[in-house]
């Protein structure tokens, strides 16, 4: 059995990550949230569940945090072209501004190996966000 960590981000006092089981039977994607708040005695968050596809365990993701803002540490290639697609479509529907991107947005171009651009289009004044050609 082999695996491999797919997706990962870290964030003060836990992280968030998606592993590839692979085996003789096929594959399976696990997710896991680890969390711990050194000033609560609570014994915080360890949690792992398993999907049939990356797709599955990474809208758990997305639905839940607004993981562009953590600290993106691992997108395996497989799921780059994905996960840009999944980050662009938060931005925008966000309405995420440069601004709010000061911290992550360099790490986020390392890790996917893209260059995010916050333009208007054709002389409008509405700004998106986009992936330079």
């Amino acid at each position: 059995m082999k695996t491999d960590k797919v997706f990962e981000i870290l964030g003060e006092g836990g992280g968030i990550c998606i592993s590839r089981q692979q085996n003789k039977q096929g594959e399976r994607f696990i997710y896991h949230h680890n969390e711990f708040d050194p000033t609560d005695e609570s014994q915080g968050i360890n949690e792992n569940e398993n999907y049939h596809n990356f797709e599955q365990a990474f809208i758990l993701i997305n639905n839940r945090y607004a993981w562009y803002r953590l600290h993106l540490e691992l997108v395996h290639d497989d799921y780059k072209s994905y996960i840009v697609k999944h980050l662009i479509k938060r931005l925008n529907g966000e309405l995420v501004t440069p601004s709010d991107m000061e911290y992550t947005k360099e790490r986020l171009e390392k890790v996917l190996k893209i260059r995010l651009i916050y333009e208007g289009k054709h002389g409008s004044e509405n700004k998106i966000w986009h992936i330079a050609p």
